[in-house]
């Protein structure tokens, strides 16, 4: 999106402006997002560094145990919890990761109100992989067509009038031409005999 085509819309500069300045929003919005999403894969690629080191200590650990049955069992509940503790991240790393998705989607459908939106979806088919989120665009077209009410439309651009400084002095309509290309003159001369072609 920029100046040029909002123009070609024809809006007005201060309209075009406006626009501007909604979509700068949520630009800002956007890259917040993909900023959170960074630092959460960061620290889950230093969690699960850590977590695959003390599973590498746990093990040479056990070694030296040897017959010590107490150590083993200690050692046995040690790495339990070390798997568990790895599955609790990852599944809020996935939850996070869908969230931060539906988040964008909403956004990127222009919901005015994301978390009255959110609380529609039915978010048990929702699911993120590597390929993509999967059951939020479907639901979201649904709700844009049953709910549209909750979305902000979008504007229909409407022709420019455009004024020319060369006249009509024998005051004729050409019916043939497009409202865009007639003179000032014209124009008058043409609302007055239909004033339906500017409605």
């Amino acid at each position: 999106m920029n100046r040029d085509t909002l123009q070609k819309f024809g809006l007005s500069d201060e309209q075009v402006n406006q626009v501007m300045a909604e979509h700068g929003k949520d630009l800002e919005k956007s890259k917040g997002v993909e900023s959170e999403l960074e630092q959460l894969k960061q620290q889950n690629t230093d969690l699960t560094s850590q977590i695959a080191e003390r599973d590498k200590q746990l093990k040479d650990l056990s070694g030296k145990a040897g017959d010590n049955e107490e150590l083993q069992t200690q050692i046995k509940a040690l790495q339990d919890q070390n798997k568990q503790a790895k599955a609790d991240y990852e599944a809020n790393i996935a939850t996070l990761k869908r969230d931060g998705a539906i988040e964008l989607a909403l956004r990127e459908a222009k919901a005015k109100n994301p978390k009255a939106v959110k609380a529609l979806l039915n978010d048990g088919t929702i699911t993120v992989d590597d390929s993509g989120v999967h059951g939020l665009k479907e639901q979201l077209e649904q709700l844009q067509e049953s709910d549209s009410y909750l979305f902000d439309a979008e504007p229909e651009p409407k022709p420019g009038v455009k004024v020319t400084g060369s006249g009509n002095p024998s005051g004729g309509i050409d019916g043939n031409k497009n409202v865009n290309d007639m003179s000032l003159e014209e124009m008058t001369a043409a609302y007055q005999k239909n004033p339906a072609l500017f409605g």
